[in-house]
Formats: structure tokens, C-alpha cells, sequence
């Protein structure tokens, strides 16, 4: 996994960002679950760059710009991915 920051392209030209941005995603969350968010960011774009995606290939969905959602213990991440920008975009976290 190639931890980075928003914004942040990989090689291959992907990165996550917070949508609409991160105070309206993330602001008021402790600074260890601000972390948490971006690993599973950074994770997630790095399985797109991969036509993958926690649930399997994104090819393989007939709603590729669905809201999915990926959990990790008490956490809830709402996200989207857009291929053709390249982008994965975190609108919602559930603590």
C-alpha cells in the first residue's frame, strides 16, 4: 500500500479525496481516526488503480458509480470510485 495524501497521485495517476472536502468529512474527528480514514483511502485507491475493489472487480459492477461503503471495526466509510478521473472519493465517515 503506498500511503499518501489526499490528492496525492500514485504512478499510475490515482488518488482519494475527501468529498466535499475534509472539514465537512472528517473535521471534528480525533486526530487517530483522521489517520484511520486516510490509510483506508490511500487503500482503497490503490485497489482501484488494481480494477479492484474490497467487494471484487469494479468491472464486474452494474452501478460503477454506486456509494459504497467499507467498514473496519467502528468505523463506517461511505465512498464512490470514478474511473475515469482516476478518483476515489470519501463523502461519508460513521464513527
Amino acid at each position: 500500500m503506498n500511503t499518501r495524501g489526499e490528492g496525492v497521485e500514485d504512478t499510475a495517476g490515482w488518488a482519494w479525496e475527501y468529498n466535499p472536502g475534509a472539514e465537512w468529512v472528517v473535521g471534528g474527528m480525533k486526530d487517530t481516526d483522521r489517520c484511520a480514514v486516510e490509510v483506508i483511502g490511500s487503500a482503497l485507491a490503490d485497489l482501484a488503480a488494481q480494477g479492484l475493489g474490497p467487494d471484487g472487480l469494479l468491472d464486474d459492477d452494474p452501478e460503477p458509480h454506486r456509494l459504497r461503503t467499507y467498514s473496519v471495526e467502528t468505523m463506517l466509510v461511505w465512498y464512490q470510485v470514478i474511473p475515469h478521473r482516476k478518483r476515489v472519493y470519501i463523502n461519508r465517515v460513521n464513527l
